[in-house]
């Protein structure tokens, strides 16, 4: 029986530019393909300037989800800090999320979608009750317990504002004790009475 004539052929012996041409009979997949990869895989992170200095902020397709101040969070601690807390990595950002800016300044009418994804529903009743506190204004811890349908469950309602994954956008620093004094504050209570005489004065300015 006559072998075929290729049978022969070794791979030193294949031509290096039919090798070439092979391969440029593959087309690159779809951009949109690619991209929607990314975003089952990866979300997405940047630093901005805010009242608090700079920030890095992660985001997915449905919001973002994630704030921390550099001085707290360092870069490369951020993104561990996300990756254990989510369970997925980040990659660099190449646009801001609309309104995200404006709404880390406290500017009326700004705001822009978050993902609370992974929360439970009393973790999410109390801080979209906490969305809800004007700019210049502040509530009691109480209020929020009890908007978030638990009145009793004041100090839980102050646990999930100490670990509040998008502070800023969810302003939980405008939330004081019964007495009016500030309380804690994940990044320190000076820091939060700054922020609360700032948008008071900004609040009276408008």
């Amino acid at each position: 029986m006559t072998d075929h004539p290729t049978d022969d052929l070794t791979d030193d012996a294949v031509s290096t530019d039919l090798l070439d041409e092979l391969a440029n009979l593959a087309s690159p997949p779809p951009a949109e393909l690619t991209e929607g990869l990314f975003d089952r895989l990866f979300d997405r992170w940047l630093t901005t300037e805010s009242p608090l200095g700079p920030v890095l902020v992660a985001y997915t397709g449905r919001g973002v989800s994630f704030v921390r101040t550099s001085a707290l969070v360092p870069g490369e601690q951020f993104l561990e800090t996300h990756r254990r807390r989510f369970g997925r990595p980040l990659r660099r950002a190449d646009s801001t999320p609309a309104g995200l800016v404006d709404a880390l300044w406290g500017r009326p009418g700004s705001v822009p979608e978050v993902d609370l994804e992974g929360l439970s529903a009393f973790e999410h009743d109390v801080l979209a009750a906490t969305r809800t506190i004007p700019l210049g204004q502040t509530r009691p811890y109480a209020w929020v317990a009890r908007e978030a349908g638990s009145p009793r469950a004041v100090r839980a309602a102050g646990s999930v504002l100490a670990r509040n994954p998008v502070p800023l956008l969810v302003p939980c620093h405008r939330v004081v004790r019964s007495d009016g004094s500030p309380g804690q504050y994940l990044f320190g209570p000076e820091t939060k009475q700054q922020l609360l005489s700032s948008e008071y004065a900004r609040a009276h300015d408008l």
